[in-house]
């Protein structure tokens, strides 16, 4: 049964409800359950199950407009807007994303789905796009003072864009990747926006979809004005990968992801096993294609650079290993939720592969924060040592949960 809205509803009203829908969860309160169960994922859960799975405001922005039988944020949004007034045209009224920290490419996937009515949590977007799995090096840099920046790799796009296919395989909905002229950019990047992205902006915008702008991390783009540059929405500050309330992008996009129509989404056992495929291409360097650049990887040989450059006493780096915990965490979850939908040979496979990842997460966060030990004083080359020996190890789990994958991966297509 479907509540009914107030009588002069306005979506100023719906966001603090929906806040208060998410603190009642924070506070344990059995009382939020009953909305939260409108969500697919906590169908058939207990009060107890619920309130101890993590939910952003997101999840609740949605959890409510189902409540009140929409198909999602986008649609109540759409309907309290036309009815009773509120946003300015091309203006969307999407709700900022949870504001926990991780890959921000997954974390505006995750909250513009939502808002368009496809419940997809973040663990379930880390897991599809294969970015929960991956580990993104790029020899040829970038360079700062003539020092290999690592910490840029796991912040770059290329990753996760390359998991866009399960994703939109998953979700039903069409994503294209839309990316300027490297060299028109470099010369004026005002102009370069004007010609490759306004144009696209603009036509999302008016058919209510938000769009993923790409520069030092993913930009949730709600709005455009006249000023420069003119994107608004959401982003982060500064190294932060939490997202903040409405900003102005601080630079002009390199890159878009666009939402286009919507169609039949795979089979949970398709998407499952194309997922899978994905994962164990990225390990195995077969998923970049043969125009890939010759100093990008993904995983096998990723390790192997990042050892040989560990060794020669580069590339010992915060972001790699804040990044890594925030992917095996995301891969541990996602594993968890697969191995629901399959039983016998492939599920003790999966249950194995996820035993690894935990192990994985277990030894990340052990280790300390190389700067930050350094920094409060211990040996630097004993810091060196210790975060060396320590990726050494993870690369060896890596392998052996890789190994369980693929036969995860063999017994789903010998069933199929």
């Amino acid at each position: 049964m479907t509540r009914q809205l107030p009588s002069n509803p306005n979506l100023k009203q719906l966001r603090h409800q929906a806040k208060d829908l998410l603190k009642a969860h924070q506070h344990g309160e059995a009382s939020c359950c009953v909305i939260f169960r409108n969500l697919h994922r906590f169908k058939g859960k207990t009060d107890a199950e619920i309130t101890r799975f993590d939910v952003s405001l997101v999840d609740a922005q949605f959890a409510i407009a189902l409540e009140y039988g929409f198909k999602g944020w986008r649609d109540m949004k759409e309907y309290v807007t036309k009815a009773f007034g509120e946003s300015a045209p091309g203006q969307l009224s999407m709700p900022a994303p949870g504001n926990d920290s991780g890959n921000t490419y997954a974390r505006g996937m995750s909250a513009a789905l939502s808002y368009l009515g496809t419940e997809m949590s973040y663990d379930r977007v880390m897991g599809l796009s294969g970015v929960a799995f991956i580990l993104q090096v790029d020899t040829s840099g970038p360079f700062i003072d003539e020092e290999l920046d690592s910490g840029w790799w796991p912040n770059d796009a290329w990753g996760f864009d390359l998991g866009l296919p399960v994703v939109s395989k998953a979700a039903g909905w069409e994503l294209r990747k839309l990316r300027c002229n490297v060299e028109a950019f470099k010369a004026d990047s005002a102009t370069e926006y004007r010609r490759a992205f306004a144009p696209a902006i603009e036509q999302s915008l008016a058919a209510g979809k938000p769009v993923l702008a790409e520069h030092d991390h993913c930009f949730i783009v709600t709005t455009v004005d006249n000023e420069e540059p003119p994107l608004l929405g959401y982003g982060t500050r500064g190294k932060s990968t939490q997202f903040e309330d409405v900003l102005r992008i601080p630079c002009y996009p390199w890159g878009l992801i666009v939402f286009g129509g919507t169609f039949k989404p795979g089979s949970p056992e398709e998407i499952d096993l194309a997922s899978l495929r994905h994962i164990t291409a990225l390990f195995n360097e077969q998923a970049q294609g043969a125009n890939a650049p010759i100093t990008q990887f993904s995983g096998r040989q990723a390790w192997t650079e990042w050892l040989r450059l560990l060794r020669n006493g580069e590339a010992c780096d915060n972001n790699m290993l804040i990044h890594l915990r925030y992917n095996r965490r995301s891969a541990v979850a996602y594993l968890h939720e697969m191995l629901m939908r399959h039983n016998s040979e492939t599920a003790t496979h999966l249950s194995a592969a996820a035993e690894f990842y935990q192990r994985i997460v277990d030894e990340v966060m052990r280790q300390g924060l190389p700067y930050n030990r350094v920094k409060n004083g211990e040996d630097e080359q004993t810091v060196r040592s210790e975060f060396t020996a320590m990726v050494d190890r993870v690369s060896k789990l890596e392998a052996q949960a890789i190994a369980k994958l693929e036969a995860a991966a063999g017994s789903m297509s010998v069933q199929r």
